[in-house]
């Protein structure tokens, strides 16, 4: 079963809906094992949940988290490549996040940071991250590296777009794709306009294209031509243009 949650993960405004509550923290917390967290799946016993081996409580999102609840697979368990993948079957709710990039596992570490602030943290749970005195596993450590890609990564995205700032866009049914560059375009408010060019971002993990407004007469645009690229049939000293719609 596949439950379609906003941008591939859990709905942060739900999130933040049911599980803000008093600060209360655990004075004395513990080493979980497997069969021990599996204890608390009810009300009874209490809804724990673990995510990247961090323990809390989430009784208090009964609604949510409780039999019957969209959240209750999380209950008794660590699965943290869920909170990603939004896939609630049996081979989806693990530990194992292997297979997430580095902006993957820094969404996931955004929801541990949540569930920090916002739940009651009960302790580790001993397996993947932690050991049985809860120090840190060598997967852990793996996690911190990607942690670390991606903020460079992050970094660099920043810088780029700090040279070469996001262009306004505006799709027409009637003429095509309008790109178009201003003094505040891409919300980077600079003392000049630009021209419109595709530029070609590479990171570590994936390439990907987007439209730059471009200062020509620049050190970034003489240091980084490789990286852009004019549009095709746009004039190549406008601050606008149009991607006409080719009619079969």
């Amino acid at each position: 079963m596949k439950i379609h949650l906003m941008d591939g993960t859990l709905n942060i405004v739900d999130a933040i809906y049911f599980g803000l509550n008093d600060k209360n923290e655990d004075k004395e917390p513990r080493i979980f094992t497997t069969s021990e967290l599996k204890q608390y799946t009810n009300l009874e016993d209490g809804l724990y949940l673990s995510i990247l081996g961090q323990v809390f409580d989430v009784t208090k999102g009964a609604k949510h988290y409780g039999p019957g609840g969209n959240y209750h697979a999380f209950t008794g368990r660590d699965a943290s490549l869920a909170f990603i993948t939004g896939e609630f079957d049996d081979e989806a709710l693990t530990d194992d996040i292997s297979s997430l990039s580095a902006r993957q596992v820094k969404a996931l570490d955004d929801w541990l940071q949540f569930y920090n602030t916002n739940y009651i943290y009960k302790g580790k749970l001993y397996g993947r991250y932690y050991n049985q005195d809860g120090s840190q596993t060598v997967e852990f450590q793996k996690v911190q590296e990607k942690l670390l890609v991606a903020k460079n990564e992050k970094l660099v995205e920043e810088k780029q777009k700090r040279m070469f700032p996001p262009c306004n866009i505006e799709w027409n049914p009637e003429i095509g794709t309008l790109f178009w560059c201003t003094e505040k375009s891409g919300g980077i408010d600079r003392e000049w306009v630009g021209v419109p060019r595709i530029l070609f971002e590479t990171t570590n993990t994936q390439s990907t294209s987007r439209c730059a407004c471009v200062k020509l007469d620049s050190m970034e645009y003489e240091e980084n031509k490789a990286m852009l690229r004019e549009y095709d049939g746009c004039a190549k000293y406008e601050t606008k243009c149009v991607l006409k719609i080719t009619k079969s």
